[in-house]
């Protein structure tokens, strides 16, 4: 099979929807960094192997490989940004993907195979779905031709079901480079027009797809990514080294425990991912949930959560995960509460914070990093990073105070 000259990997995004998390393509799944997984399954494919990073994990990337071309996306916003960033190290045909999306390899080898069968100019890969997904959704004309590609429409005027993966394929990487610099829009789908564009007037083909596709935008979807990971365990418990598990806890897989790490006793753990030196205190339960490193827990239960690392619960914390009513759980990013399309989700928890003995988080609840939560709190909405919330809840329902952790 001829190569691609060129595969651009997209991971420059300054990660702002995934907050509390940070550098959502180097969040590790069994001992790999999400990227890893993306550059095993390009790398056969491809001539060049380019990376468009942000200041914040170049360095980090070009160390996983320093044979990749690893490029700082400048000031230019976007995915559109991102490709123009690399326009003098492109040169030929290009392969862009994004950096936190995972899918089957034998898409990839389809995608390729029609390109050279139809001898294509742009051709790309679409998924049907069955609910809202905020990408560009393919537009077709009367007569059911392909005739553009729209950036998160109006939820209730969708113009087909099927979603552009981002999986995109371009013969002349210098056409889509003129067409982005030509193209000009307010809004935040730049890319999204140069891609119609293209379609208008050169020969274009959409590959359908309905296998696995994951991807990590939101930080509640590092929990599916997870499950995804640890399917193909099947029932195994992966253990690092130097795991202990008392006599009295109880494992269930699949699950991945990393090294060092402390399982106390009558603990529970059931298809949960726990990262390197942690300790699971006695009597803790912990079930379908991401630790990061160096978690510690003592008697609480962390269901269908996300704890980064470095983060410490007192005894009887927990993260409620379900609601009363069975909907799904609902979570605020940048002031608009999101469904999360997930029936059970507890609390995102950001490295290095700490949450007080016999305090409460409900579901969809996301503390910032750095932060303390004192003793006998409710937690029901969103706190940020670096606080210090210390006065006794009234009403139950609010954070009544926040302060500066200044002390």
């Amino acid at each position: 099979m001829k190569k691609v000259k060129n595969i651009l990997i997209l991971a420059g995004g300054d990660s702002t929807r995934f907050w509390p998390l940070h550098e959502k393509v180097l969040f590790s799944f069994l001992g790999k960094s999400l990227i890893e997984y993306i550059f095993d399954l390009v790398e056969p494919l491809g001539e060049k192997i380019i990376v468009v990073a942000s200041t914040n994990n170049s360095k980090a990337i070009k160390e996983l490989r320093p044979r990749a071309t690893i490029l700082v996306q400048k000031d230019l916003d976007g995915m559109a940004g991102a490709v123009l960033s690399c326009k003098n190290d492109l040169k030929g045909d290009v392969l862009i993907l994004n950096g936190n999306d995972l899918f089957s390899k034998t898409i990839l080898l389809k995608l390729l195979d029609e390109v050279l069968a139809k001898d294509l100019d742009f051709a790309f890969v679409a998924k049907k779905m069955n609910s809202y997904f905020p990408g560009g959704y393919l537009s077709f004309d009367p007569e059911g031709k392909l005739s553009g590609i729209i950036e998160k429409p109006d939820p209730t005027r969708l113009p087909s079901d099927l979603v552009n993966l981002v999986i995109d394929y371009f013969k002349n990487s210098a056409q889509l480079i003129q067409i982005l610099a030509d193209v000009h829009s307010g809004k935040d789908d730049l890319f999204e027009i140069a891609l119609t564009e293209f379609i208008k007037k050169y020969k274009t083909h959409y590959v359908a797809y309905d296998n696995f596709w994951h991807t990590v935008k939101y930080p509640w979807q590092v929990l599916p990514m997870m499950n995804h990971f640890l399917s193909g365990l099947g029932e195994e418990i992966r253990l690092g080294k130097n795991v202990k598990i008392a006599q009295t806890a109880k494992v269930v897989g699949p699950c991945f425990i990393g090294d060092n790490t402390i399982i106390g006793d009558f603990a529970l753990v059931r298809q949960s991912h726990i990262g390197n030196n942690c300790i699971i205190g006695g009597y803790s339960e912990v079930t379908r949930s991401y630790l990061g490193n160096n978690v510690s827990l003592h008697r609480n239960y962390v269901g269908d959560s996300v704890l980064d690392n470095s983060v410490l619960l007192g005894a009887e914390a927990t993260t409620a995960n379900f609601r009363f009513d069975g909907k799904a759980v609902k979570s605020v990013v940048s002031g608009k509460k999101i469904d999360t399309q997930l029936l059970k989700f507890g609390s995102i928890i950001g490295a290095y914070s700490k949450i007080g003995v016999n305090t409460t988080l409900l579901p969809g609840v996301k503390i910032g990093s750095h932060t303390l939560v004192a003793p006998g709190y409710t937690i029901a909405e969103d706190i940020g990073d670096n606080l210090f919330v210390r006065k006794q809840t009234v009403k139950n329902k609010h954070v009544d105070s926040l302060t500066r952790n200044t002390q």
